[in-house]
């Protein structure tokens, strides 16, 4: 009884530290003849956007094969003649991809969409969600509690009797 209370206690001691809900990050990964990374909210607040057209994110700093590296990024709707640029002056770099959007909303607020997406010819883009430290935690918690539940010891007596 005692072991279901502390495991009770211990969820609810959790639930009153999550932190609230806010835009999560995503990470992105671009694979070509340079690999590309970087980390964005999922639903980021834009450096500039026309709406119905496009939106820039400028400043990111992710990495271009291992080295540190900042970028502009423009992510445009279906009807733009871009639906995603990559901008990094001190390489040399431009990457741009008239597929699929790869965000949902207005570009006053977009929402990034989770999934592998072809860009310009040779790049590809994964875009995935990235396990927040809260959620970690409460999940070791729970992990934590339950091995106190299952390895807690009862007192047992032992009596012997010598019959002889």
């Amino acid at each position: 009884m005692k072991g279901t209370f502390f495991l009770a206690s211990c969820c609810a001691a959790a639930l009153a530290v999550a932190a609230p809900a806010h835009a999560a990050p995503y990470n992105f990964a671009i694979t070509g003849s340079e690999t590309i990374q970087f980390v964005l909210d999922s639903s980021p607040v834009p450096s500039s956007y026309d709406l119905g057209n496009y939106f820039r994110i400028d400043g990111a700093s992710g990495t271009i094969n291992g080295a540190a590296a900042t970028f502009d990024l423009g992510f445009g709707s279906s009807t733009y003649f871009f639906n995603f640029g990559l901008f990094n002056s001190s390489a040399g770099l431009e990457i741009f991809s008239t597929g699929v959007s790869l965000y949902t909303g207005a570009e006053e607020t977009p929402t990034f969409k989770l999934g592998t997406f072809a860009l310009a010819p040779g790049y590809s883009v994964t875009i995935s969600a990235v396990p927040e430290p809260t959620g970690w935690a409460l999940m070791l918690t729970g992990f934590g509690a339950l091995g106190a539940v299952i390895r807690r010891r009862r007192n047992m007596t032992v009596r012997v009797r010598y019959s002889g």
